[in-house]
């Protein structure tokens, strides 16, 4: 963790102070009272359910030299020797102390937006650059107004490059995040119906992702998907240079003669100019060959040789309940998915599911609601039922009250409704779960977050010879 003199803090937060302390440095940022660490600053964030200002007298007990905050507390129980600072607004204080850090380090910063496929992309974007440079990266999906800040709060002098990821869930966010982390790369991997429920339209989506290459401005480069038809259309808004990657001819840095491995991944040659070499990237689908090319993207046009580009998908560790596979010592193979959904994702995970059973096993989908699909939710949970059926799926198990379209639609087009189990609730899937795995099986688990599918995860897991890989 990165130190601040008081004075770094006053100034790059706009703030002034209230109480001299004793210690004119602090020894990190800290924001989780139960997480404070001896001489730390404490920013009082303010949330819809949490007011940081509560906890101030924790978090000094607990070691803080230094609180941060944007409302009047009672300052006679403090100890003596804490700084008290005085902002309009903590986490836009934050969020400026954060700016100040990526800036006064000069650490080379790549960006990664899009509907799906951001934490993946930037987990192999670090993989790679870390082959060549001292890299940091965005925690597990930290990717909102806090988790950017504290990611770039974890910068210090040794970082030479560091990988952002930025979400968004409404207009001007991704603005507000790209000018935080002023990257000088900018990712973009798809536009698809993620949130859109929230921004009406796949069109209002891509303006929305677009706003990264806004901020680029004439010094930064983009890296778009070509084969995505609102991503390609970015690269006319790029006021610097623009590279499009993807499977088809036009783009820059292509990806040809896909070899699908099955449960080991996929093989493919990356060309990019005069330059041709093979990759292998340990994780299966299709969509994962688009993250790579986007990571390898991000290496080439950054100046990294091509054996970091081979040697870092090679050795890749994906966040967490990201297609993340597991086979047990009970003969199961399950496929833990359960970090989020979106109609392409879901698609994506069931290609894979087919992939990695091979001809003789079983698969098995339990899927979850897909959320905030607002007026295409019904088509897209019935669309399911026909991906299911392209996909040889040869059971279904559904979780909630939209999901359960898709098990009605299977059976509509012809899947025995023996083969089709559809639940209210999760218990029900895990009891049914059990009674049917057997060996050989492999079992795909996926759902929108708050569905909390890894739950059926974790039960399926124990006693079995396997357990959820943590991040």
């Amino acid at each position: 963790m990165p130190e601040f003199t008081v004075d770094e803090v006053v100034n790059a937060t706009l703030g002034h102070v209230d109480i001299r302390g004793k210690d004119d440095i602090f020894l990190g940022i800290a924001t989780d009272s139960r997480k404070i660490k001896e001489r730390e600053l404490f920013f009082s964030l303010v949330g819809p359910n949490f007011d940081g200002h509560s906890f101030v007298h924790e978090a000094v007990a607990k070691g803080a030299c230094g609180i941060v905050i944007s409302r009047t507390i009672e300052t006679r129980n403090l100890p003596r020797g804490v700084w008290v600072i005085r902002v309009d607004d903590t986490l836009k204080a934050l969020q400026r102390l954060a700016h100040y850090n990526r800036c006064r380090f000069g650490t080379f910063v790549i960006a990664v937006t899009g509907s799906t496929g951001k934490t993946s992309t930037k987990d192999m974007i670090y993989s790679v650059f870390s082959r060549r440079m001292k890299t940091a990266r965005t925690y597990q999906n930290f990717n909102n107004d806090i988790g950017v800040a504290l990611t770039l709060l974890e910068l210090e002098k040794h970082h030479e490059a560091c990988v952002v990821e930025l979400a968004m869930r409404a207009p001007g966010e991704i603005r507000e995040l790209s000018k935080i982390a002023q990257p000088d790369v900018g990712v973009i991997t798809n536009v698809g119906e993620s949130h859109i429920e929230l921004l009406g339209s796949p069109e209002n989506i891509a303006k929305a992702k677009a706003e990264l290459i806004e901020v680029l401005g004439e010094d930064g480069l983009a890296l778009v998907n070509g084969d995505c038809p609102y991503t390609a259309k970015m690269r006319d808004m790029v006021q610097g240079r623009a590279v499009l990657f993807g499977l088809e001819a036009s783009n820059e840095i292509r990806g040809l003669e896909v070899v699908n491995l099955g449960k080991n991944g996929t093989e493919f040659t990356v060309e990019y100019g005069r330059r041709s070499f093979t990759v292998h990237v340990p994780v299966p689908g299709i969509h994962n060959v688009y993250n790579a090319l986007a990571a390898a993207a991000a290496a080439l046009v950054s100046g990294l040789d091509t054996y970091a580009v081979i040697e870092g998908l090679a050795n890749l560790e994906l966040t967490f309940q990201r297609m993340d596979i597991i086979e047990t010592a009970s003969g199961f193979t399950l496929i833990d998915d359960t970090y989020n959904a979106s109609p392409s994702s879901v698609n994506a995970a069931l290609h894979v599911l087919k992939d990695v059973k091979g001809r003789e096993g079983r698969g098995i989908a339990v899927l979850g609601n897909m959320l905030e699909l607002g007026h295409i939710a019904y088509t897209a949970h019935e669309n399911l039922g026909k991906a299911v059926i392209e996909c040889s799926v040869d059971i279904l198990i559904t979780v909630g009250d939209l999901a359960c379209l898709a098990g009605q639609e299977a059976v509509r087009l012809g899947k025995n409704p023996d083969t089709v189990f559809m639940f209210c609730e999760k218990s029900q899937a895990i009891d049914t779960l059990r009674s049917l795995v057997r060996p050989g099986d492999v079992i795909l688990i996926k759902g929108s977050r708050s569905m909390e599918m890894e739950e059926i995860s974790k039960a399926l897991l124990e006693n079995t010879g396997g357990e959820p890989h943590a991040s």
